[in-house]
Formats: C-alpha cells, sequence, structure tokens
C-alpha cells in the first residue's frame, strides 16, 4: 500500500480584517459555488438533510436563490422536536417539498437488526472510522416510500461549520502563545474525550501524542494563528475527511450521487485568507448570515462557552489548578445534564436509543464509576502514589 497526501489544508497570507469588504467577498463566492453545484446538478433532483443549523438551511436558500426548484428536504427524529420545527418552516417558506422520518427506540430495533443495516455497518467505516448511523434509516425509509428519485443527488452541509471556524477554541485569541502543550491538551479534550482514560497514565499520553505528532508535522504551538493552523489542519485529516465526509458513504450505499458544495475549493480557499480572530466562533460567517441570508443568529451556548473559556484561563493564570479542575468538572456536569435534556427534547433528535430513565441510570452509574476508579488511583492501585518511595 502507498498513501499519498493530495491536499492539504492550512493559513495562508490573511487578508485585512476588513469586515464589509470580506463579507462581500464571501457572498460573491457562494453565489460562484450555487451556480457550479446548480450546472453539476444537470435537473437532477437535489436532496437536502435540511436540519436547523446554519450550513445545510444556507444550501436550500442558495439553490432557491439560483431559481433551482428541483429540491427535495428531508430530516428526521423525534416528532416535534425543534430542528425539525425549523427544517419544515423553511423548507415551505422556500417552496420545497418537505419529508419527515419519524425515529423511536422501536425502530431502530428493528432497522438495527436487519440484514441491511449490518451490511451498510460493515460497507460504510472504510476501515477509518466508525460507520455514520444516524442518517441511515432515514435514507432507508425514504427510498421505501419512494420519496426521492432513483438519479437523485443527496447535498449535505458537511463541513461548512469547520471551515469557518467553529473548532477554533475561543480561548486561542485570549492568548499571545499557546504552547505546545496546551495544543495536546485541546486535541486530547475535543477528540479523545468519549472514553475517560486514565491522563495521568504517561505511557498512554505519549502513544496518543506519537500518533497526533505522526499526521504531519510535530504540533510546535506558537501564535493564535499559527496554533489554529496546526489544530485545524490535524482537524481535516483526522476527523473531517475520515468521519464527517466519510458519513456520505450512507448515500452510496444507496446508489446515489452526493456533493458538498460548503467543501468546495473556492470556499476553501476563502477561508484559509480569513484571519484567527474572524473565524473563532465563526464571527465572520455570523455577519455574513444576517447580511444576506436573513436568518436568525443564535448564540447563547457560544456566549456561554466563551465566558466560561476566560474564566477557566484566569483561574488557571492565578495558579489555582484545583480550582480550575474543579470548575472543569461542574461544566462537564452541565453538560452531561444538557445531553440528558436532550433526550426528551432534543437537537439531537435521532438519538432515539435510548429513553430519560436509562439515561439517568447510565448517568449515575458512570459517577459512582469514576469514583471508585479515583479511590483505587489514591490508595495506589494503579501504581505508586506521587512522592511514594
Amino acid at each position: 500500500l502507498e498513501c499519498n497526501r493530495y491536499f492539504r489544508w492550512q493559513h495562508r497570507d490573511p487578508w485585512p480584517a476588513n469586515d464589509e469588504a470580506l463579507i462581500e467577498r464571501l457572498h460573491q463566492v457562494h453565489q460562484q459555488v450555487a451556480r457550479r453545484l446548480v450546472e453539476s446538478l444537470d435537473g437532477r433532483q437535489a436532496v437536502l438533510p435540511l436540519s436547523g443549523g446554519y450550513d445545510s438551511r444556507l444550501i436550500a436558500l442558495m439553490l432557491k436563490q439560483q431559481g433551482y426548484d428541483n429540491v427535495v428536504c428531508y430530516t428526521y427524529g423525534l416528532p416535534g422536536n425543534w430542528e425539525a420545527r425549523i427544517s419544515e418552516a423553511l423548507a415551505r417558506h422556500l417552496s420545497f417539498r418537505w419529508e419527515f422520518v419519524p425515529y423511536s427506540g422501536e425502530k431502530w430495533r428493528v432497522w438495527g437488526s436487519s440484514a441491511d443495516y449490518k451490511r451498510y455497518c460493515t460497507y460504510a467505516s472504510n476501515l477509518t472510522a466508525i460507520p455514520h448511523v444516524q442518517d441511515w434509516p432515514a435514507l432507508y425509509e425514504l427510498k421505501k416510500r419512494r420519496a426521492i428519485n432513483d438519479d437523485a443527488v443527496l447535498v449535505p452541509g458537511h463541513s461548512g461549520d469547520f471551515v469557518a471556524g467553529s473548532h477554533i477554541p475561543h480561548w486561542f485569541i485570549e492568548r499571545d502563545v499557546i504552547t505546545r502543550d496546551q495544543l495536546l491538551q485541546t486535541i486530547f479534550s475535543s477528540h479523545y474525550s468519549l472514553w475517560d482514560w486514565p491522563t495521568a497514565d504517561p505511557g498512554l499520553r505519549n502513544d496518543l501524542t506519537s500518533r497526533i505528532d505522526a499526521v504531519g508535522d510535530a504540533l510546535m504551538g506558537g501564535s493564535p494563528s499559527e496554533a489554529a493552523d496546526q489544530l485545524e489542519f490535524w482537524d481535516m485529516n483526522e476527523r473531517q475527511a475520515k468521519f464527517i465526509c466519510n458519513s456520505v458513504r450512507v448515500y452510496d450505499f444507496f446508489g446515489h450521487d452526493w456533493r458538498l458544495p460548503l467543501f468546495d475549493q473556492a470556499l476553501l480557499d476563502f477561508w484559509s485568507h480569513i484571519p484567527v480572530e474572524l473565524r473563532v466562533g465563526r464571527r465572520l460567517y455570523f455577519e455574513y448570515v444576517k447580511r444576506f441570508q436573513n436568518l436568525p443568529v443564535f448564540t447563547p451556548n457560544q456566549d456561554r462557552s466563551r465566558l466560561a473559556d476566560v474564566a477557566l484561563t484566569f483561574i488557571d493564570y492565578c495558579g489555582l489548578r484545583g480550582l480550575a479542575k474543579s470548575v472543569q468538572y461542574r461544566l462537564r456536569r452541565l453538560q452531561w445534564e444538557s445531553t440528558y435534556e436532550h433526550c426528551s427534547d432534543p437537537p439531537l433528535a435521532w438519538f432515539t436509543l435510548i429513553d430519560r430513565d436509562l439515561f439517568q441510570k447510565t448517568y449515575t452509574g458512570k459517577q459512582t464509576l469514576h469514583a471508585y476508579f479515583a479511590r483505587l488511583g489514591s490508595e495506589g492501585y494503579f501504581g505508586p502514589k506521587p512522592g511514594a518511595n
């Protein structure tokens, strides 16, 4: 086997941070992308997985502005979830047909035990990631009810949020220099956190660090722009390419072409020149949305995250690492409690695999297990305690 890299996502010389000029330029790029998308569709039915997020809504508006009406929008999940309500309202506003596929635990048990689903899971991983499963039942049901044409083209919004800067931590621009260790910890906490691996284990941490460094040049840290460049290069290779964009295998599985307009080369080139301070929190993108797309911008979660980042940075700066850890624990607990609420009133409505009672039991059990392992660690069961002979 021979591996070759044919693209590198890297920051280029930044353009002057003139919001007005950059917003107008972004609008021109989006129009160019929309024209190229319509040309490639060549009259075929465009099928949009339309959520409540900005990216899929932007694609719907781009098609409408180009006068392309052979469009079907769909969403899925618990009936009445807020993503579906936004999706339906926008589809009706644009006069696009809208389809909804209800999800439930009972339905998942039927889908998950089917031979087609098992075959898809084997097919879709590409030996590089877990299969992306949340769209599979929706496509399966839409095909069964003949709601989309055989030659339809799927047009998801991958990965518009990433290229606009959503994965750059807010606190990057609060510091003059980001150290290598801070950059590594950012990757660990964002991408290696589903399993609570023992961060005190130097052997495992070194192994993971070596894997991170092997993706490209070893991480060095540097200015906020340099650190963001290194972080996003890793993210593009390891998350966007291998998991997010690999999710289009579900469309391949059902025999459909697909397009990723927000990964168009013109957009990648545009965002690679935008200064990091205009990309953190997708600042420039949201300004563009308000100006040209007439869509509401909701940022309470981002504002809360920014406030939390600033607070943690200040606490850490004062040398109160114990307090910082306590605050991080509380924030993480709030995140879990928020996820718990999403089980019944979700923006993530496709996760109907678990009901509220079972989630609560799982959550409580997780905390109990963590406390148990913490006690074992404090009593020296995982090796000598710090300072021990």
